[in-house]
Formats: C-alpha cells, structure tokens, sequence
C-alpha cells in the first residue's frame, strides 16, 4: 500500500497528534485528526523542556513558527536547606535546553494543521482493525475508515491497547506536585529573578524527593512580547492522604484540603525561605500527577502505529515527553521520503523507535531511583560527587539534561 493518496486517522490531537498530522500531509496521505476534547488544550500551561537542536529543526523545518516563544536555560542549580534564607549551593550543573509552555508549544503546531483537518470533541468508542481497513466509530455513531491509525492518545492510549491486550502503565509508588502562575503574582522576587538573570534553573534536594522550577513563557495571545510564568514541580512518595484508584491525575482545583495541607508542610520543612515563593500557588494550581511508565515490544501492527505517549510511557524526570513525540513525527516524515510503501515505513519506524522508547524508559526509572526512591544524602556531597553520581545515573545513555559529565 502506498503512503501517498492513503488515508490516515490520527486518534488524540495534542503534541504527537499534531506533529503526526504535519508529518502526514507532507507525505501526501489524506489525514483527519480526532481529538476528544472541546477547546481545553489551547490553554494547558505546564511547564516542558525540549533540547535546543530539537527546538532549532522544528522551526527550521516549519512545524512550529519562527516567532515561535520559550526559555532558554543554561544550566541548573542544586539547592539544599541548611537553616539559612536561601540555602546553600550544592553543585552549579551546565546544561542547555528551552523550557516551553505546553499550551504555546501546542497551540504553534497545531497552527500548521488546517481546521479541515482537524476535529474536536470528537471521542472514539470503538477501534475495527480489518485486513483492508481500519474503522473508527465515534460516541455519536459516525463510523470513519482509513488504510492506516495513528494512536496518538497519549498515556491510557486505547489505540495501544489494541495493539497489545491488556497492557497498562505502571504506577512507580510516587508523584509529581506541580503547579505555575504568571510572575506578576510574585510579591518576593529575589530567587525569580535570580533565575532569569542566570538562566539557572532550580533543583532543591531533600530526603525522599526534590523539587525543581524554572520559566516558560506566559501565553500570548495579543502579538506582543508576553511575559513569563512561574513553573514548579515536586517528587515525592505518595502522601497517606492521597487516595489513587487508578492511574489518573487530579487536575487544579480538585487536590482535597488535607492533601494541600501535606504539601505545605512539605515546603515548610525542606525548602528554604526565600525560595517557597517560587514553589507555592494557589490551591485552584497545583495539580498531581501520579508517575507511570510502560514499555511495550512493538510500535506497529498492519495498519497501526504509536506515537509519543500513546506508545512508551517514561518518567518525567527524562523531559521526553514532548521530546519524543516530535522526534516520532520527524523521523515518520523522514521514512516516509524514503520508502513509497506502508509495509517498509512501518517496519523501519519499529526498528529505530521501539529501541529508543525502551531506553528512555529505563533512564527514568534510573533517575527516579536515584532522586526520588533512594536519595543520596544530598548534604555531604561535593560537585564531583554529584558529577560522578548523575554520570552513574545515566551511563550506557544519553540525556541533554545530563551534558558534560565524565565518563565513569
């Protein structure tokens, strides 16, 4: 079958859908998006990174725009609380990369696919994978059939679980606090601004967990400049007022008072004073994300592929999430330049990515190890102590959060 003048439904309209979608059309498949919210996605504004060539290639090559907006840090500090204001630096860690708002980095690819294309609030109920097609049929009853499906649905993928039955993520035992405000609503700005004038981004350490915060961009709308947000994010074990049936999170506004209540004296016993301001928000912010992860041995079927976190789902200590999804949908429109046929595009795109996903897979669960489960004790070590214990954490792979360490 050839990929030119095929039909391809992409299931979730997110960062992978869209990228998907771009990466498609160019390779002149006829493609229609299906994303199963109304509008909500415009306006998600977690904080993400993305290494720098990753962000240079996807404005050179016109999947994101040329204004395109984020932060570019130049490294990060290791803070930890020593009694004093504002703690004391451990270890000043070099290292490049661009912070991103998802909503700005979502809403510049999603510019690039035409509205025709595109449509929302439109939920899959049931996947029909046939010999000669693959049908989608939605909530309302409309049945759509195309020679290939993208599942792009992220983590709970359903287009995954067809692929493989009874596949599930896997809960690591902890969570993620996160929580971002635009920098205005900052009354106390010596950390904040600190961080921008260095573009050193934080890492405070503390038994059991850490937490970091960096810049994104605020969103921007009017075609100004715009200002800047405040992200933050903590790991730590799963407190004992937090009840998770299933894996889940709980979005702003729905963290229960008592579970609130643990974070702030989270902040009060392991965070320096001068440094709360940046890791503290309003209770309708701070959301929770439980962490999972996944492997899976096989990106394709026939006329079925995965894309981003509809296939491996990694830890977010890796910032590969949006990452992997773009570097799936260029490598896709990559292949697609080099074989006319479905059959050798898909068996090429399972051969690079399936490897590469399993290996990003393990390097979060390495770092989530070594931060969050089994902490070191961040107090004695010195910056060749941390530089020899991260060069452990991610030997045989490579990160761009982990540059210019030595080899062990």
């Amino acid at each position: 079958m050839r990929v030119r003048g095929s039909r391809v439904g992409v299931v979730g309209g997110s960062i992978a859908g869209c990228a998907a979608a771009i990466a498609l059309r160019r390779l002149g498949c006829e493609v229609t998006v299906f994303e199963r919210s109304s509008g909500a996605l415009r306006d998600r504004g977690s904080g993400i990174a993305i290494p720098n060539p990753l962000r240079d290639e996807m404005i050179g090559a016109g999947y994101l725009p040329a204004d395109y907006r984020c932060f570019e840090v130049a490294g990060r500090d290791w803070l930890v609380a020593d009694g004093s204001a504002g703690g004391r630096l451990l270890w000043r860690q070099p290292g490049r990369a661009s912070t991103n708002n998802w909503g700005v980095l979502w809403r510049g690819l999603r510019a690039q696919v035409p509205d025709a294309c595109y449509r929302d609030d439109s939920r899959i109920a049931r996947i029909e994978e046939r010999e000669s097609e693959v049908g989608l049929v939605l909530a309302d009853g409309a049945r759509h059939d195309f020679d290939i499906v993208v599942g792009a649905d992220g983590y709970r993928s359903a287009v995954r679980l067809l692929l493989h039955p009874g596949s599930e993520p896997e809960f690591a035992g902890y969570i993620l606090w996160r929580g971002n405000f635009p920098e205005r609503e900052l009354a106390d700005r010596r950390v904040w601004e600190a961080v921008v004038h260095t573009g050193n981004w934080l890492t405070v350490c503390f038994d059991g967990g850490h937490g970091v915060m960096y810049p994104i961009p605020d969103f921007d709308d009017t075609g100004s400049s715009g200002g800047l947000r405040v992200n933050w994010a903590i790991y730590t074990p799963q407190p004992e007022e937090l009840v998770l049936d299933e894996p889940t999170s709980i979005p702003p506004g729905q963290v229960a008072p008592e579970v609130l209540a643990h974070l702030d004296r989270l902040l009060e016993r392991h965070f320096p004073e001068e440094v709360r301001p940046v890791f503290t928000s309003t209770s309708e912010d701070v959301s929770i994300q439980p962490i999972y992860d996944e492997t899976i041995d096989s990106y394709v079927s026939d006329r079925i592929m995965l894309i981003g976190d509809a296939a491996t789902v990694s830890r977010p200590h890796t910032g590969s999430g949006a990452t992997k999804a773009m570097q799936d949908a260029r490598l896709l429109e990559q292949l697609g330049g080099e074989h006319e046929h479905w059959e050798q595009l898909l068996a090429a795109y399972d051969a690079d990515r399936t490897p590469a996903g399993q290996s990003l897979v393990e390097l979060g669960r390495r770092i989530g190890r070594d931060q969050v489960e089994r902490t070191p004790p961040w107090s004695d070590m010195t910056p060749d102590d941390f530089q020899a214990w991260t060069a452990a954490t991610v030997e045989g792979t490579t990160s761009y959060l982990y540059q210019n360490l030595p080899s062990r």
